[in-house]
């Protein structure tokens, strides 16, 4: 996985679900029947809520170890792929995301929100940041090969700044990663680790909405066409590969229909 240059939270994601399986029947996947991953699929929907996401992370995985590790290509084309919601979240009000930020415990939960809001990045993203890829000069961000390898720049404002820079004088900056471990200060803060903190934010602020970690990014991207931002812009600053990506915030931007059209011709040039 790591020499066909997948994004480390894809590796990890793979070999995650593959494990739980393993542990799940206690053998090898090759040694399973297609009913049997058929009902462990099953269970994980229906009994656990797996998310569609997720579940869809569950089979990715699987038909990568049948098809590139054990050469199973009976098993990889007998299992179905889930439907994943193109949209499985809802969208806060600027009142709300207010409430979010009150909701935020500390400098390191508001910094964490703020890079997802102000910035658009993913959680995996956040876990990644090193002191070094801010330019405080320009007030721009690199972000480096990320999701699909893709790298891109992105803008933060004074707020961030100020935040930024209390949180270096309240916990303080140690090794190269922005936000560090609480246990290992020269590391940064897991994955998981930064899922349990938006977590807890969005249960702590009350806000009776379908939500999830990644709901923050979806703020950022619909506030932004919102506001009058392009949906060109916006694939740059999302870091989509595919303006169709990017186009599923359109459905859900209250834009004027005069720059609905303009957002659509985008489409139709390229």
């Amino acid at each position: 996985m790591n020499l066909a240059s997948m994004a480390f939270a894809t590796r990890q994601n793979y070999i995650r679900s593959v494990k739980i399986l393993i542990e799940h029947y206690q053998k090898v996947p090759e040694q399973c029947s297609v009913d049997e991953i058929k009902k462990y699929l099953v269970y994980q929907k229906d009994v656990l809520n797996t998310a569609s996401s997720t579940l869809n992370i569950r089979v990715a995985s699987l038909k990568y170890y049948f098809r590139h590790i054990v050469k199973r290509l009976d098993l990889v084309v007998s299992i179905p792929n889930p439907r994943v919601p193109t949209f499985d979240t809802e969208i806060f009000t600027y009142q709300e995301m207010s409430i979010l930020f009150d909701a935020c415990k500390d400098m390191r939960q508001l910094l964490i929100i703020q890079l997802m809001y102000e910035c658009g990045l993913r959680i995996s993203e956040v876990v990644k940041l090193r002191v070094g890829d801010f330019d405080k000069k320009d007030f721009t961000i690199s972000i480096r090969k990320s999701k699909g390898n893709v790298s891109r720049v992105v803008y933060y404002g004074h707020s961030l700044r100020d935040t930024l820079n209390k949180y270096a004088l309240a916990i303080g900056l140690h090794g190269d990663y922005l936000i560090s471990s609480y246990v290992d200060k020269q590391a940064g803060l897991s994955l998981s680790g930064i899922q349990h903190i938006v977590k807890e934010i969005i249960r702590r602020s009350k806000i009776k909405k379908k939500a999830s970690s990644h709901t923050i990014r979806h703020n950022y991207a619909v506030h932004f066409l919102n506001n009058g931002g392009s949906l060109y812009s916006l694939q740059l600053l999302l870091g989509h590969k595919h303006l169709t990506t990017t186009l599923e915030y359109l459905k859900h931007a209250n834009l004027p229909d005069s720059i609905r059209v303009s957002n659509l011709d985008i489409l139709k040039k390229r």
